[in-house]
């Protein structure tokens, strides 16, 4: 009811209209958010109360801000996140791993909540979608206990009417009972991690089925063609993609025709280089938050590469184009019933975790695992139980787990962070 309610409705209309003004007039009110934003960190945010902060917040001056990123907020709390007295002003707290696998609280108003569902929901109506039609979601909620062996595998939401399945049941023989609950409830889209909706769209490929559900909207993970193409193939509808993190710190939307926009009155985002300087060129994704007053993050760079894209868009929107998301690279590991675990549902054991600068989840064998953690001090074994316990509770009940403290993380030949990867010597172990 928070989320969905009058004033809600009120903004998605709100955004429609902005959607369809001149691109001038949207970054008139894209300048006036951020001028709003800069002044607000100037109050709540210990770094930003220096005098020469609060004259550039004046003069809506964003180049004068350093860029920052989940290490600041890490190492230096006491300057990143609001002051003591101004925290009973968030009204909730989210809470990520990240696929760094590096656990960050993030503070959120009420306001920038509200706001957060009406930039969902005009993604949504993109593809004609209005409140009240049935919609699925298959992600990471805890929808039934992960040891549960006993349908049924998903909860009604009436007040929304959504159907909320259980992705930690993806696997026989419980598959087959959402995949029939899917098709009697007959959603008009499904809301989905690309890895959820593949393991479904391989089940039903894999035993002569198909669903029609006319749109499939994927995020939090990287979308691959082939996961695209079966899902397109086997649920006979429209895959439409967004780009998002729980910092909020940039939303890309994937329109119709496939390109994704970059949501100016989200937030204001940036392209840059290694040197943090702007480019045309693939760079780094830096974004500032428009709505959230209560912890505004400002320059925050994230470690999600992409280029801008040039041209105009046949849909019509005048809002400019990202190539897709160039960064997260990850593997797919098993749980204990060979089922494939979605890196998005992994984090889910991190949450609320201290004490961790970085962590990575190895598939070592059949069933077993092996979280290698670089440890901050205060890191012992209650943390270690806490892990282990998390990941049987939040995942699977059936997994072997150790947990390796270590100094760093290996990285690529490429010098690329991988979080989630599989060095079983079976493939699909």
């Amino acid at each position: 009811m928070t989320r969905d309610n009058l004033l809600n409705a009120s903004r998605i209309k709100r955004l429609q209209q902005i959607e369809a003004s001149p691109y001038a007039d949207v970054r008139v009110l894209e300048d006036h958010y951020l001028r709003r934003t800069l002044q607000a960190a100037t109050v709540s945010i210990p770094a930003y109360c220096d005098a020469r902060f609060v004259q550039a917040a004046t003069s809506g001056s964003l180049d004068m801000f350093p860029i920052v990123s989940k290490k600041n907020l890490l190492e230096s709390p006491d300057l990143y996140y609001p002051k003591l007295g101004l925290k009973k002003f968030a009204t909730s707290i989210g809470k990520t791993s990240g696929t760094t696998g590096t656990p960050l609280m993030v503070y959120r108003s009420l306001d920038s909540v509200i706001w957060e569902y009406a930039f969902v929901h005009q993604h949504w109506a993109w593809s004609g979608f209005r409140r009240g039609m049935p919609r699925a979601t298959l992600r990471g909620d805890m929808v039934v206990s992960a040891d549960r062996t006993e349908g049924p595998f998903w909860r009604h939401n009436a007040w929304e009417n959504q159907l909320v399945l259980s992705s930690r049941h993806l696997r026989e023989p419980y598959i087959q009972q959402m995949v029939e609950q899917l098709a009697r409830f007959k959603p008009y889209l499904l809301q989905a991690y690309p890895s959820t909706a593949f393991e479904m769209a391989k089940y039903l490929q894999g035993s002569g089925k198909s669903l029609h559900i006319p749109y499939v909207y994927t995020g939090s993970e990287m979308l691959y063609p082939h996961q695209r193409a079966l899902i397109e193939q086997a649920f006979n509808c429209k895959v439409m993609d967004f780009y998002g993190m729980a910092e909020r710190v940039a939303f890309a939307a994937q329109c119709e025709h496939g390109n994704y926009h970059v949501n100016p009155v989200y937030s204001h985002v940036e392209i840059v280089d290694d040197s943090g300087q702007p480019t045309d060129a693939e760079g780094f994704i830096v974004g500032t938050t428009l709505h959230n007053l209560t912890m505004p993050l400002i320059r925050y760079q994230l470690s999600d590469r992409s280029r801008w894209k040039p041209g105009a868009c046949p849909c019509g929107r005048h809002y400019p184009m990202i190539e897709p998301i160039a960064g997260k690279y990850e593997d797919v590991i098993y749980g204990s019933q060979g089922n494939a675990i979605s890196p998005s549902i992994v984090t889910f054991a991190f949450k609320g975790l201290q004490f961790i600068a970085q962590s990575q989840v190895a598939q070592v064998g059949p069933a077993k695992w092996e979280v290698r953690v670089v440890p901050l001090p205060g890191f012992g074994v209650p943390q270690h139980r806490q892990l282990i316990e998390n990941i049987h509770t939040l995942i699977d009940p059936g997994l072997e787990v150790a947990i390796v403290e270590c100094p760093d993380i290996q990285r690529t030949s490429a010098y690329k962070y991988r979080w989630i990867v599989n060095e079983s010597a079976r493939s699909g172990a």
